[in-house]
């Protein structure tokens, strides 16, 4: 798998969930929400790798970097996506 497939795993997906967070969650919970369960949702797959998936060899273990950093990323677009879906609920029911 290329580099920028990887990034658009990870980042649809965590789009799809802020914008559904902002259609049906009212609230900073929706806000909370759009960005913890992106978040979540790279911790499980990162340690689901770690300590479940058979070995594929190689050097330290680097998920909690990874966490640190894609893991951040992806909360990041689950709420900037959130901002944006309720920006635009308001424009259509506001036209």
């Amino acid at each position: 798998m290329s580099e920028g497939s990887i990034w658009l795993i990870v980042l649809i997906p965590t789009a799809v969930i802020g914008i559904v967070c902002g259609y049906f969650i009212k609230r900073c919970i929706g806000a909370i929400l759009a960005g913890a369960l992106p978040w979540l949702g790279v911790l499980g797959v990162l340690l689901y790798e770690e300590y479940i998936a058979p070995y594929k060899g190689g050097g330290a273990s680097m998920w909690p970097i990874a966490q640190l950093f894609v893991g951040t990323i992806a909360a990041g677009v689950g709420i900037g996506f959130y901002n944006l879906s309720k920006n635009l609920i308001k424009k259509i029911k506001n036209s």
